[in-house]
């Protein structure tokens, strides 16, 4: 107990250890609650932030440390989705990937120049 003494758990969170351990909790519990409630992963833990942040619960404020967690969270989540990708359709439909690929960066990059 005299370990816990200098921690402020005021809301919303300041010290970035108890902000760090809300974070991996969340990471940690959210597959056991949203298998049991047939919520995908990925959807839950945008809801789950959306919980803790200054518009719900307001647990957690959008300071350098939590916008550091999403950019690493957003990583991650690029990185499974590049896992999941079967080649062998890739190489199938390798020109219309292309098309699309081209499409997504040149249409906005217009309508960027545009405006």
């Amino acid at each position: 107990m005299f370990l816990l003494a200098h921690i402020d758990f005021t809301l919303p969170l300041e010290d970035p250890i108890l902000k760090f351990l809300l974070i991996l909790v969340i990471i940690l519990a959210a597959p056991l609650i949203l298998n049991k409630l047939k919520i995908p992963y990925l959807l839950g833990l945008i809801i789950a932030g959306a919980v803790i942040g200054p518009h719900g619960l307001n647990l957690v404020l959008r300071d350098s440390s939590i916008i550091l967690s999403g950019t690493a969270g957003l990583l991650y989540i690029m990185f499974l989705s590049g896992l999941d990708m079967d080649m062998s359709d890739f190489r199938r439909n390798s020109w219309r990937s292309l098309i699309f690929g081209l499409y997504t960066f040149c249409v906005p990059l217009g309508l960027g120049i545009l405006a």
